[in-house]
């Protein structure tokens, strides 16, 4: 059975209009399996080419960064990131990785824990999402969030304001942001990158069905639904979606959901950026841009931000 927060976030997003699932809930051990198997698609640019960026840039990064800091990650992933920059960073203090899934977390906490000893892990459990406590831990010279990946993608732009002024109250002054951001690009090279040739991204997508099935313990088929990804661009998003290929009534708990043939449930958004548009959001969340780096195609984007006093 699944947690209380789960059910309650999946009826809740099924009884809203229009449909939908966070995102967010992808990433039991089984999702995160099968996004780490999409960062390794020809199709999917995005983690490659933000690696190299970090291969490029590092030792700019971690100038801005400074000695003794204290650095805290929202998500952990595979931690390939991760070991990077505690790899080029002056003495980090402590490391900090906040994540949803705790099977995901615990794998990448013991593995970075044993390749940096001298670096202090403190895993914390949590949606980063929402408001959650950090350890008691010694201060850093600057406290640091890293954000790596295309995440802050996910939020719609309101949103995306809301969460990194929490992140800026949460590291204060003299804190700083290292994030990365999914750049504007064609249309066949986004799609491409939600739509790959194996049928992964489908299978990712999907999951979110099995998972809705093993938590409320009910009968419904991922085979039932159709992936769906495609390109807003006056939005500048990719949208992801679930489409019922017929009329279907879950019952979970005690509501009934009912779903019509073809209807949709959205299941991602992931916003694109351009850097001016990018350091806007920064501004109205209390950061000031000190550096932004790009690949040469300009398909990919970090930047490192303070908190402004």
């Amino acid at each position: 059975m699944a947690t209380e927060r789960f059910r309650r976030e999946v009826i809740a997003g099924l009884l809203s209009a229009p449909k939908r699932l966070p995102s967010k809930l992808f990433y039991d051990e089984r999702g995160s399996q099968l996004f780490d198997e999409i960062t390794r698609l020809d199709e999917y640019y995005l983690t490659r080419t933000e690696i190299s960026i970090f291969e490029r840039y590092l030792p700019e990064m971690a100038a801005l960064v400074g000695p003794n800091a204290l650095v805290i990650e929202f998500g952990t992933g595979a931690g390939i990131k991760t070991a990077m920059l505690l790899r080029s960073l002056d003495h980090p203090r402590a490391y900090i990785p906040i994540d949803i899934s705790s099977e995901q977390l615990a794998i990448a906490s013991r593995e970075l824990s044993a390749r940096f000893p001298t670096v202090a892990v403190h895993p914390v459990c949590a949606d980063y999402t929402e408001s959650f406590r950090l350890p008691v831990v010694e201060r850093g010279e600057r406290n640091v969030i890293f954000f790596p990946g295309s995440t802050i993608g996910n939020f719609e732009p309101p949103g995306a304001v809301e969460f990194l002024r929490r992140a800026a109250s949460l590291v204060g002054t003299p804190g700083a942001l290292l994030i990365g951001f999914d750049r504007v690009k064609d249309r066949k090279t986004l799609e491409a990158a939600y739509n790959d040739k194996k049928g992964v991204t489908a299978q990712f997508n999907r999951h979110l069905i099995e998972r809705v099935a093993e938590g409320f313990e009910v009968s419904i088929s991922p085979e039932d639904f159709e992936h769906y990804a495609f390109y807003n661009e006056p939005e500048n998003r990719i949208e992801m979606h679930l489409v019922s290929r017929k009329s279907q009534v879950l019952c979970l708990d005690s509501q009934t959901i009912h779903l019509a043939a073809g209807e949709h449930i959205i299941t991602e958004y992931s916003y694109k950026y351009t850097p001016e548009s990018f350091a806007k959001i920064l501004a109205e969340s209390g950061f000031q841009v000190s550096n932004t780096w790009t690949d040469p195609m300009d398909y990919f984007a970090l930047c490192h931000a303070v908190v402004q006093r």
